[in-house]
């Protein structure tokens, strides 16, 4: 009978282990500014992370609606947000939901920090999606997983980029961060272009270490809207340790009321209104205006660095006859030689050119394979695959014959660049010869 006792007692402590799912707590400048007043708690199932939220997370979403999202990651890409809890607290107490990297810190001193994985912001986007839609959670039903942000400082701002790709991020957050020409957590100028959504760069002027790079960031894109919001005298540390997070807390809750609670904050972002700002500056391209129409978005074409001239020699055509996919032609390759800035050699012979015609349409698929040789004895292969269009005398359009070569070099050799990049090619009919001039795509 005791036995049964003890273990009707252990099942009732685990139940309610399993409902407490708030294991600690801190409260942040009396709860913030906001309507909602905020606490940063340690969740059972997710120890490493802190989440900033309303303390009444049912009333909040019972007066606004399910509640927007946040994933958050810290300056250095350390496993605390303590430096910015101020900020993160304000942010909450107007009704959102911020998940950020880090085990809650009571003290900045009560431990040593320590660096976090590249991708780390996936386990809070995984948590929160799962706790939306676990019935007993206090987050079922109140969060909207259809407005999800990712932000992050410094660093963090990197692990943002570095998750870019993330189909489930309606908006970004990069504050006192840019790639510009460097490698971080991950993340590169290559991240810029998965970016699928509106972004905002915040910088604290000139003397923010990052200032350089945002700028170059901002340049770069030209397919999302975007936003570079710069307090001139804020510096790397941003108005964090200031009461409620500063003014780049404020700037925060506006882009986020702007992007998923349809306030109407364009003239800030927009319009340079920003009387509520002093010491900011502001400017953005690639959105609607007010009224509907689009703003330039600066498009530019990719430049082109010469790479080589590939001066290749056949031999005569053997058609193979009619095939599933076209009358297929092979033409041996039997040599050449290629020089450029960076490499010179031969061609050797032994490659082929595998074409594919289509009579009725005047057009030919090319993939031809061959290798060269580097006068310093590295071999390298390759594949360029090309189309041929021949329009008819009664076309108004132009002979065309472009190609896409693939370069496959040894890892260890110095043309092992040549694996990183796109390339495009321009051949040409010449006196005994194949003209092939290479460029690489920037």
């Amino acid at each position: 009978m005791k036995k049964n006792y003890l273990t009707i007692l252990l099942f009732v402590f685990t139940l309610r282990v399993g409902y407490a799912q708030v294991i600690k707590t801190k409260l942040i400048d009396q709860g913030g500014s906001g309507n909602y007043p905020s606490i940063a708690v340690t969740e059972q199932s997710l120890p490493d992370f802190v989440v900033y939220r309303p303390k009444n997370i049912q009333k909040a979403a019972k007066q606004q609606g399910k509640l927007p999202i946040l994933v958050w990651a810290n300056g250095g890409c350390m496993n605390s947000s303590i430096h910015q809890e101020r900020l993160l607290s304000e942010i909450a107490s107007h009704g959102y939901i911020i998940v950020a990297i880090g085990t809650l810190q009571m003290t900045v001193e009560e431990r040593v920090h320590e660096s976090t994985p590249d991708d780390e912001l996936l386990k809070a986007l995984d948590w929160i999606a799962k706790q939306a839609r676990t019935q007993g959670s206090d987050y079922y039903d109140k969060v909207d997983l259809d407005k999800i942000a990712a932000g992050g400082h410094s660093c963090g701002g990197a692990q943002t980029l570095r998750i870019a790709y993330d189909p489930r991020i309606k908006t970004y957050l990069i504050l006192n961060a840019g790639m510009g020409n460097m490698t971080m957590a991950g993340a590169s100028s290559e991240s810029l272009p998965m970016l699928h959504a509106p972004i905002i760069y915040m910088i604290g002027g000139k003397t923010d270490i990052a200032y350089e790079n945002a700028v170059l960031d901002y340049d770069r894109i030209s397919h999302v809207p975007v936003v570079f919001a710069d307090h001139t005298t804020a510096g790397h540390g941003a108005t964090f340790s200031e009461e409620y997070g500063g003014s780049f807390a404020q700037m925060t809750i506006d882009w986020l009321d702007w992007q998923f609670k349809n306030k109407d904050n364009f003239h800030v972002f927009l319009n340079n209104n920003l009387s509520d700002y002093p010491g900011w500056t502001m400017k953005a391209k690639g959105f609607e205006t007010e009224t509907g129409n689009m703003t330039s978005l600066e498009f530019t074409p990719p430049a082109l660095e010469f790479v080589c001239e590939l001066q290749v020699t056949i031999d005569e055509p053997m058609s193979l006859g009619a095939t599933p996919h076209g009358d297929k032609i092979i033409i041996p390759i039997t040599g050449g030689i290629f020089s450029g800035p960076k490499m010179k050699g031969v061609v050797l012979n032994g490659g082929a050119d595998y074409q594919y015609r289509n009579q009725d349409l005047n057009r030919t698929e090319l993939n031809a394979i061959y290798n060269i040789k580097t006068d310093d004895g590295v071999l390298i292969h390759v594949r360029n695959t090309g189309l041929i269009h021949e329009p008819s005398e009664e076309s108004s359009e132009a002979f065309y014959f472009r190609a896409a070569p693939k370069f496959e070099a040894p890892i260890d050799s110095k043309y092992a660049w040549l694996n990183n990049a796109i390339y495009v090619c321009k051949p040409e009919g010449k006196d005994g010869y194949i003209s092939i001039q290479v460029w690489k795509v920037q």
